[in-house]
């Protein structure tokens, strides 16, 4: 009977022994682990504030376009021709819509003409509208533009010549 009791304690003896390094094999990757994922949330976090920032940075730029562009069309009505309320209702307006087909160039500069009145543009043609498109002309904010519905939220500053 004593030699099943020693052989008994030393089967138990090995295997706590084998079984102590086993678990320090395990709690050590479970650490390893960990700070792998914490290094990978590291890297992580300056990519995300760096998009953040990105993001930011285009919502100012897009900002300051809109600004320069409500600055260009004030300036332009200052500088440009005014369209009478009584014209203007009878001729323009959302319920007006009209095609312009091929703008004419005069002296570099695009114009076409609408309702008895000549119109520049002061920017470019935005990408998707086409030339043979319903547009119209409102007066918003001080200034004249050019609005497609098929594009809408989109308007071009435009100068009555």
């Amino acid at each position: 009977m004593k030699l099943a009791g020693i052989i008994g304690t030393a089967v138990l003896s090995l295997t706590l022994g084998a079984a102590a390094p086993v678990y320090a094999q395990e709690e050590h990757q479970q650490e390893e682990h960990g700070q792998q994922e914490e290094k990978k949330a590291q890297q992580e976090k300056p990519a995300q504030q760096e998009e953040k920032h990105a993001q930011q940075e285009e919502k100012q730029a897009q900002h300051e376009k809109s600004a320069q562009h409500e600055q260009q069309a004030q300036r332009a009505d200052s500088n440009h021709g005014r369209i009478p309320d009584d014209r203007f209702r009878a001729n323009f307006g959302r319920e007006h819509v009209f095609v312009i087909n091929r703008p004419v160039i005069i002296e570099g500069q695009p114009r076409f003409q609408y309702g008895g009145y000549w119109f520049g543009f002061s920017q470019p043609w935005p990408v998707g509208w086409l030339y043979t498109d319903n547009v119209y002309v409102d007066y918003v904010d001080g200034g004249y533009f050019l609005y497609n519905p098929f594009h809408p939220g989109i308007r071009v500053v435009i100068i009555v010549i």
